[in-house]
C-alpha cells in the first residue's frame, strides 16, 4: 500500500543525513577563515586578568562545578568570590578555551570589568544581581558593543539603546559579558550555510568534539556548554535555540511568542521570531525567563503574554512525574541510533511516573508552508528593523546584498541566496499576514489536537519544530545523553501557547531524575 508519510520519512532521512556530513566537512574540515572576521580584544583586560594566578582560576572552577545563579549569589553573600573576580575567571576562560578554538564569542563587553566593580561595592539587588550573562550577536544593545547578526555589512552598528530583553537583564542587576557568534542573520543567508558561521563571527565549534554545532544560536550553546557565562540569551525562528542546545548538551528554552519582547532584535521574521534562554540548568532557565518577560510597548504581542507570566522557580523542585501525561510523537525523520534513544526516554518518563502514550503529527503538518512565510517575510521586517538601527550606507536589504557583492568571498563566502530570493519577493504584505495566519492556525490544531488526549508532546531536539514554531508555541530541550559515538543529544518537551511553567516543571524532573548532563572536555 502506498504511503506519503513513509516516502517522505525515508526522503528526508536522507536529506538530513546528507546535511550533517554537509556540515562536519564546512565546520572543520574546510572550515573558512575570512578577512572580514572580528578579532576578540582580550588584551584590553591584560592588567585584570593578570591579577588571577592559576591556582585562584582552578580554585573558582571547583567552586562553580555543578553551581546554579542562586549558589553563585550565595558565593557573593558568603565572601567566597566577588563578581569582578568570576567576570575575570570568565574572561580566562574565553581566553584559554574559546578564541581560535570554540569561537562562540564575537564580541566582548568593554565594560564588564567596570560593572563588575560597581556590583561588588553596590547594593545587591536584582534576580540576577552579579551574573555575567552572553547575548547572541543579533540581540540589540546601546552600550560600545555592535549589533550585527555576524553581518559584514553591520559591522559599525551600535543602537541609540538597549532592547527590552537586555533593559530587563540590567534591572535585575546581571552582568553583560559579550555577544555570542551565529548562524549569520539567524540561518538566513544563504541556502548553502554552515551553522554557526558568520562573516564576523567565523565559525563556532561543539563544544564537545567534532560534531555538528547546530545553529543559528550556535555561539549561545557552545559558550554556555564551553563554561564562557552562567547563561545566554539566545533566538530562535525554527528550532535554532533547541537544536544547538541539544547538539551542545545545555538546556534551552523558546518560549510562547508574547511573553518575551522582540524590540531591537534583527530579525530573520517577527512573526516566529522570539529570544529565549540558554544555560547549564532548568532552575536557571526559570529564573532567567520570568526576567526576561514582560510587556512592551513596542512589541504588542507580549500584551497578551504579559498576563501568563509567572514565577516559573516555582516549577522546579518536583522530582515524580506522577499525573503527567506525555504524547511521544512519531518523528518524520530519524539520524542514528535515535529511535533507541526515543525509547530510553519512554522509559525514563514511565519510572518517574508518567502515564506515556505514543502519536504522530497529522499529514497537515507537511502541508505548513513555512519556508515561504521566511522568505516573504524576512525583507520587510530586516527594512523595518535597519530604519531603526539608522546604519549609514545601509537603508535596506538590497543595501546589503549589493554590499556583499563587492566582495563575495569575505562577505559572503558560502553565498546569499535566501537574501535575494527574499529581495524578488512580489507576495503582499496583506497576502503575507494570511499565510502566517493559515500557518498558524494549521500547527496550533495539530498541536492542540495532540493536547486533548496528553499535557506534554515529547521529541528529539528539534523534531518537532516544524510544528511549534509556526504556531508560536513553547518548548524547552534538556540534555538526554550521548549516543554511541559521544555526540549529544536533547529531548524536547513542547507545550500549548503559554503553558511555559508546565514544560518548565517536566523538564526539571526529567533532568534532575537522570542527570545525564556531563561537561566537556576542553583543550
Amino acid at each position: 500500500m502506498f504511503s506519503f508519510r513513509k516516502i517522505t520519512k525515508k526522503f528526508v532521512t536522507a536529506v538530513i543525513e546528507k546535511n550533517i556530513k554537509k556540515q562536519i566537512k564546512y565546520q572543520y574540515d574546510e572550515e573558512k577563515i575570512t578577512e572580514s572576521k572580528n578579532e576578540i580584544n582580550i588584551e584590553q583586560f591584560r592588567n585584570e586578568l593578570e591579577k588571577m594566578d592559576e591556582s585562584r582560576f582552578e580554585n573558582i572552577e571547583k567552586l562553580l562545578m555543578g553551581s546554579n545563579i542562586k549558589d553563585i549569589q550565595n558565593m557573593y553573600e558568603s565572601k567566597k568570590i566577588t563578581c569582578e573576580e568570576l567576570v575575570n575567571y570568565y574572561l580566562k576562560r574565553i581566553e584559554k578555551y574559546d578564541i581560535n578554538k570554540l569561537n562562540s564569542i564575537i564580541e566582548l563587553n568593554p565594560d564588564a570589568i567596570k560593572i563588575a566593580k560597581e556590583k561588588d561595592l553596590g547594593d545587591k539587588k536584582g534576580k540576577l544581581y552579579g551574573i555575567p550573562i552572553t547575548l547572541k550577536g543579533n540581540i540589540g544593545t546601546g552600550d560600545k558593543m555592535h549589533t550585527t547578526a555576524g553581518v559584514y555589512a553591520l559591522k559599525d552598528s551600535i543602537l541609540d539603546k538597549d532592547s527590552f530583553v537586555v533593559q530587563k537583564l540590567r534591572e535585575e542587576g546581571a552582568i553583560i559579558l559579550g555577544k555570542t557568534n551565529l548562524s549569520e542573520w539567524a540561518n538566513y543567508m544563504t541556502s548553502n550555510s554552515s551553522n554557526g558561521y558568520s562573516a564576523l563571527g567565523g565559525q563556532t565549534h561543539n563544544a564537545y568534539g567534532k560534531y555538528d554545532v547546530g545553529g543559528s544560536s550556535s555561539g549561545s550553546a557552545a559558550s554556555v556548554a564551553g563554561g564562557f557565562s552562567v547563561a545566554s540569551i539566545g533566538t530562535e525562528t525554527a528550532g535554532s535555540m533547541v537544536y544547538p542546545c541539544s547538539q551542545n548538551s545545555v538546556v534551552g528554552i523558546k518560549p510562547s511568542m508574547g511573553l518575551v519582547s522582540r524590540d531591537r532584535i534583527i530579525p530573520i521574521v517577527e512573526a516566529q521570531d522570539t529570544a529565549g534562554v540558554v544555560a547549564k540548568n532548568v532552575e536557571d532557565i526559570a529564573l532567567i525567563l520570568e526576567s526576561i518577560s514582560g510587556y512592551d510597548v513596542n512589541d504588542m504581542d507580549t500584551k497578551e503574554g504579559e498576563k501568563y507570566i509567572e514565577d516559573y522557580t516555582k516549577y522546579t523542585g518536583q522530582n515524580s512525574a506522577k499525573g503527567f501525561k506525555v504524547a511521544i510523537v512519531e518523528p518524520l525523520a530519524v539520524r542514528n541510533e535515535e529511535n533507541e534513544i526515543l525509547d530510553r526516554v519512554e522509559k525514563e518518563l514511565k519510572d518517574m511516573g508518567a502515564q506515556v502514550i505514543k502519536t504522530e503529527f497529522s499529514d497537515e503538518v507537511l502541508k505548513i508552508e513555512m519556508s515561504k512565510a521566511l522568505e516573504i517575510g524576512f525583507k520587510y521586517d530586516v527594512n523595518k528593523y535597519l530604519e531603526i538601527a539608522k546604519v549609514n550606507g545601509v537603508n535596506n536589504l538590497n543595501d546589503i546584498v549589493e554590499f556583499n557583492k563587492k566582495d563575495l568571498a569575505n562577505r559572503a563566502p558560502y553565498g546569499q541566496d535566501l537574501l535575494e530570493k527574499s529581495l524578488q519577493e512580489k507576495t503582499s504584505i496583506e497576502d503575507y499576514k494570511k499565510l502566517i495566519n493559515k500557518n498558524r492556525e494549521k500547527s496550533s490544531k495539530i498541536i492542540d489536537d495532540i493536547l486533548k488526549d496528553a499535557d506534554i508532546i515529547v521529541s528529539l531536539s528539534n523534531q518537532a519544530s516544524i510544528a511549534y514554531a509556526p504556531a508560536g508555541y513553547p518548548a524547552i530541550t534538556v540534555p538526554a545523553g550521548y549516543k554511541s559515538n559521544k555526540e549529544p543529544i536533547g529531548v524536547t518537551f513542547v507545550g500549548s501557547k503559554f503553558q511555559d511553567g508546565k514544560l518548565i516543571n517536566i523538564a526539571y524532573i526529567y533532568e534532575k531524575n537522570t542527570k545525564h548532563r556531563v561537561e566537556p572536555i576542553l583543550k
